[in-house]
């Protein structure tokens, strides 16, 4: 047997057994409320707790100004993937003045929020567990978010059972997940800079301008960090050069959407870096 072939059946019982080993995390629940993004993350919990319990699990997905409108209809379209019913519910996110004004804890303030918007699905649906997508990795940083998740009563499976994001990719290749390799994303007002306030028309300012620049270039990675009204432009290293082609393009198009000055970062896309930008920003 060649080499590669080993591998890939190592990986494939790998695979296997988180697999089987997520579902049978469900098993033990009458019922379960799945936190669901379009992430792949929050979808492989969501299908396990589905191949589990069937119609007593229910995925639900807050809708917020920061969600982008793109992000809604890939979460509608995964859960029709999976199966699972979809209970959508809003979260009036600018109507928080501690998340509005932005501080790096803004994430707990996002999370409890959405605790808050689901408390009536709680009360009438009363599911005995309630989980999100929250993997290993993800422990591995500060995350206020999860915090509040865990104040809420929110458990995080994939955690538990010690799956790293490799793993999540690796099972829900094996699934058949159409977001298996799809990148991590983020809530729109992770764009913006910290200590900077957060409004509907700056929201709908970033999501337009990600939105051309996906359709103008083959991107997979768009962030396009705001600084007061200064762009930065992070991508996947290897659109760089591609949009560098059609930076002039880019450039008229977000000036006309609102920005005062945009630039490209020439060292592509890193999660976090919207921190050191704002601190070597900072008047």
């Amino acid at each position: 047997m060649m080499r590669n072939e080993e591998d890939s059946n190592s990986e494939r019982r790998v695979g296997v057994e988180f697999l089987r080993a997520l579902i049978e995390w469900f098993r033990p629940f009458e019922s379960a409320l799945v936190a669901f993004s379009s992430g792949v993350d929050s979808s492989l919990v969501a299908l396990a707790a589905y191949r589990a319990l069937g119609q007593r699990a229910f995925a639900v997905t807050s809708i917020s100004p920061s969600f982008a409108r793109r992000e809604l209809l890939e979460a509608r379209k995964i859960a029709k993937e999976i199966g699972i019913e979809l209970v959508e519910v809003e979260q009036d996110d600018l109507n928080s003045v501690d998340y509005v004004m932005n501080q790096v804890s803004r994430c707990y303030f996002c999370r409890s929020n959405l605790v808050r918007a689901i408390q009536p699905i709680l009360k009438e649906r009363k599911p005995q567990v309630c989980v999100d997508g929250t993997h290993l990795d993800d422990m591995s940083s500060p995350r206020p978010g999860i915090k509040a998740l865990r104040e809420g009563g929110f458990r995080s499976p994939l955690a538990e059972l010690g799956m790293r994001k490799e793993d999540v990719r690796r099972v829900a290749r094996l699934v058949g997940l159409s977001n298996s390799e799809k990148p991590s994303e983020a809530c729109l007002s992770s764009r913006i800079a910290y200590g900077q306030a957060i409004d509907t028309k700056t929201l709908r300012m970033i999501e337009d301008s990600e939105e051309f620049i996906r359709q103008i270039t083959s991107a997979s990675v768009v962030r396009v960090r705001t600084i007061g009204t200064h762009a930065v432009i992070e991508l996947n290293s290897d659109s760089i050069e591609e949009a560098r082609r059609k930076f002039a393009k880019i450039e008229t198009r977000l000036r006309a959407l609102g920005y005062s000055s945009v630039e490209l970062d020439p060292e592509g896309y890193k999660p976090g870096k919207m921190l050191s930008l704002f601190v070597q920003n900072r008047p």
